[in-house]
């Protein structure tokens, strides 16, 4: 195997300082595939990657190479071939060599870093599909070195100004995006400071919605880890406490929601039903509700008012159901959760919409129509179902809930629900749920119930699956809990 000194002067030799511009390796094909061969000859002595990683005279050699390469003007479409294929060998050669580790590293950052990112920038490097190897050479520069990440990190998320960002992101196929999503997951995974760094960045929010414009791609292609990757950022971000401003980053100045904000609900539903915790989420569910049901609420009414069925509709539609999911999981964490969500009067707004949606969209049953057929976007299908199991939930063992919801007219909405809706699979078992929550230990809802209970307004065997049945007290209906055999 060549000497550390032998590899410094060949490197040398495809770079001579100041006259790149007639360097032979380019103008002969025997003479640049001998230097191929050379690259591959020391990829290849893996017990040599240290040696040569260590020595500042190998990392300058290979800086002066790429910006040479990079520079050099050419005019035959051979040699301009050759100078990419030599670019992407020396990058695989850095490559390997940042494999050996910390000492490597912290040799090749002063003379790599800025080339990396200028290479990253080069139009013509962007074309040639250069990205995927100049971001994993970047990722394996900073690779398990927290010290040097914290540095490259910060130059990385300003480094560029937007319009050459976004033609870099441009220039990115699915492939090529891998290592710079496990460039940024790996960056954000362990610090809150590089968090902050990224979302405070002027790069940040343009990586950001780069990611989530390619997610639903990416999650339909098994071949790829990209979607993982993907989420992997999003959890990063989610468990430092920082979708609100993600969210606002997200959103665009023609739609409510965008695309990108359906895309980050979808994600933050996930994250919360995957992690059975008891952690707290106040500031989380605070957001959610005034920042975003409140927001989209009387959208919603709109819509089933005017029946307007088109592609924003649609997007409305799903989201509202993963923000009451979101709502439904956050309040499922602690009893402070659900406190205080009932401190911050959420009850009346969700009960409100579950009312209107009740009067605005009829009940669906096998006999109402085809059951095949394609529900609306504007019905909202599953709308009154997340609502009550909201109620259902924030109900429990809650006697100022109890009466507020009976002030409010809330307990014939509710009864109403107990029956099968094509709409909302399984909104009677919500409902019976809730009617349970709602009459125990609260005789006011129980008489209540029984009055309406004489008026046929409510089915009894509703009532029964909840816990109660009638009886009659001194000539008045009553409901009382039934015995537990």
């Amino acid at each position: 195997m060549a000497t550390l000194e032998e590899v410094s002067v060949f490197l040398n030799s495809l770079a001579p300082a100041g006259q790149y511009s007639g360097v032979a390796v380019l103008k002969r094909q025997p003479l640049f595939d001998e230097s191929i061969a050379r690259i591959s000859a020391i990829l290849n002595d893996t017990d040599s990657r240290i040696t040569f990683g260590q020595s500042e005279d190998i990392w300058r050699s290979i800086s002066s190479v790429l910006s040479g390469l990079r520079t050099v003007k050419l005019s035959a479409d051979e040699e301009s071939s050759r100078r990419y294929s030599l670019i992407r060998a020396i990058l695989t050669l850095s490559m390997n060599l940042l494999a050996a580790g910390p000492s490597v590293q912290e040799s090749a950052s002063p003379y790599l870093k800025d080339e990396l990112f200028c290479v990253l920038a080069d139009d013509e490097c962007i074309k040639q599909s250069l990205s995927a190897p100049c971001l994993k050479t970047l990722v394996n520069l900073c690779a398990s070195n927290d010290n040097l990440l914290d540095d490259v990190w910060a130059a990385f998320v300003n480094q560029f100004d937007e319009q050459t960002l976004i033609r870099i992101l441009r220039g990115l196929d699915d492939d090529s995006y891998g290592p710079l999503l496990i460039f940024i997951a790996g960056s954000i995974r362990s610090s809150v400071d590089r968090s902050v760094g990224l979302l405070n960045s002027s790069g940040g929010p343009i990586l950001l919605n780069s990611i989530l414009d390619k997610i639903d791609t990416w999650m339909k292609n098994e071949g790829l880890n990209n979607f993982e990757l993907a989420y992997s950022v999003f959890e990063g971000l989610i468990r430092h406490s920082y979708f609100p401003l993600m969210y606002e980053t997200a959103s665009d100045s023609v739609d409510i929601p965008s695309e990108r904000q359906v895309t980050l609900m979808r994600l933050l539903d996930a994250y919360l039903t995957a992690k059975n915790t008891d952690r707290n989420q106040l500031d989380l569910a605070e957001f959610l509700y005034n920042s975003v049901f409140c927001e989209c609420k009387p959208l919603v009414v709109q819509v089933m008012t005017k029946k307007i069925g088109n592609i924003a509709t649609e997007r409305l539609a799903l989201f509202i159901l993963d923000v009451l999911e979101c709502v439904t999981s956050v309040i499922s964490l602690s009893e402070d959760t659900k406190s205080f969500m009932v401190n911050i009067n959420s009850v009346r707004e969700f009960l409100d919409l579950l009312k209107r949606t009740a009067d605005l969209v009829p009940r669906r049953t096998l006999k109402s129509g085809n059951p095949d057929s394609q529900i609306p976007s504007y019905e909202f299908p599953s709308l009154k179902q997340k609502l009550v199991g909201i109620l259902g939930i924030i109900v429990q063992d809650n006697k100022k809930v109890q009466d507020q919801i009976r002030d409010c007219g809330g307990l014939p909405v509710i009864l109403s629900q107990c029956n099968i809706d094509d709409c909302n699979p399984f909104i009677r078992e919500y409902a019976v749920l809730c009617i349970k929550g709602l009459l125990d230990n609260n005789e006011e809802n129980q008489a209540f119930v029984a009055s309406l209970e004489v008026r046929e307004a409510v089915t009894s065997d509703a009532l029964q699956e909840a816990g109660y049945e009638t009886q009659i007290i001194d000539g008045k209906v009553a409901l009382k809990r039934k015995d537990r055999t």
